[in-house]
């Protein structure tokens, strides 16, 4: 049964899905440098550039660079298995499933869970092509997620006015991933979307992960911790210093009321127009450390391939 988890890069996304790789039954792509459960990206980043997806013959040529993906890699599936299915498959979308399950069969599971903080805007196409996914939707309230977005990964934020600038459009984006989710759960249903808030999700895990191992035909009697660190940006005494200003968070609170009052589908055009400014690279980390795979690239759509950076 594929589980995947959505969410804003901050929001909880890699806790939700460290506990669910740590139940019994459930098979992930984990690995101690990614935190715990590594991102695919497959369907914000591989997917559209295998498309249009080929006749049989062409199929593996057009999956090598996921094939080559450190993601795949950690699935501990040789590269012939991997060109085999992608032959075998009628959609990129066939064959991540085919990976999936071949790595819940190793691991002796009968669920698997993905997360991609890129996959958030893309859960009704994800369920189209996955038709039995179920999703856990991760989202957090703006103070956490703010001080989180500003100070993680050893970030400074900027003085004002620019700081403004980044917590309204950091207000603004939070609301309308959450629309997006609830909306999500209103085109799927409760059995299977299942909404959760990062706070509830710490204190109270078995609340929040019991209804979706028990739609993916799991037991939840006693809910397991990862076994990996969390991923936070205030692990050490210096970190957790830093906090929020009042004038933060009085910017925080009028930009949130702000958005709120914005229609979904102006927050959804102005999302469209900042992403189509930023270039569709693929991160570094896709590619294994070890190995001389391609640089980040540009999507290049319909193409089956990465346009190398010169």
């Amino acid at each position: 049964m594929p589980i995947f988890v959505l969410g804003l890069q901050r929001s909880g996304t890699t806790l939700a899905a460290n506990l669910l790789a740590a139940q019994p039954g459930v098979a992930a792509v984990a690995a101690e440098r990614h935190h715990g459960v590594h991102e695919s990206i497959f369907f914000s980043h591989f997917a559209p550039a295998m498309e249009p997806w080929p006749s049989a013959g062409w199929r593996a040529d057009a999956a090598g660079d996921f094939l080559r993906s450190e993601y795949y890699q950690l699935c501990g599936l040789s590269r012939r298995w991997g060109e085999q299915a992608a032959e075998a498959s009628a959609s990129p979308a066939e064959l991540f499933c085919r990976v999936m399950e071949a790595l819940s069969q190793r691991q002796n599971a009968m669920a698997w869970v993905e997360k991609s903080p890129h996959h958030t805007l893309l859960g009704p196409d994800i369920a189209k092509a996955v038709p039995r996914a179920l999703f856990l939707c991760v989202s957090r309230g703006n103070p956490g997620f703010l001080r989180s977005r500003l100070w993680s990964y050893g970030r400074r934020p900027p003085s004002y006015p620019r700081r403004a600038l980044l917590i309204g459009r950091a207000c603004a984006s939070n609301v309308f991933h959450q629309r997006c989710m609830r909306q999500l759960q209103r085109q799927l249903g409760r059995k299977r979307v299942f909404l959760a808030d990062y706070e509830t999700l710490r204190a109270d895990p078995g609340k929040v992960l019991a209804p979706v191992l028990a739609a993916a035909g799991l037991e939840a009697d006693s809910i397991r911790q990862p076994e990996y660190a969390p991923n936070s940006s205030f692990a050490s005494r210096d970190q957790r210093k830093q906090a929020l200003t009042a004038a933060d968070l009085a910017v925080a609170k009028a930009a949130q009321l702000i958005a709120y009052g914005v229609p979904q589908t102006l927050l959804a055009a102005a999302q469209r127009r900042r992403a189509s400014r930023r270039p569709a690279d693929f991160p570094v980390w896709v590619w294994p450390a070890t190995v001389n795979g391609p640089p980040a690239g540009r999507l290049v759509p319909g193409s089956g391939r990465v346009r190398r950076k010169p």
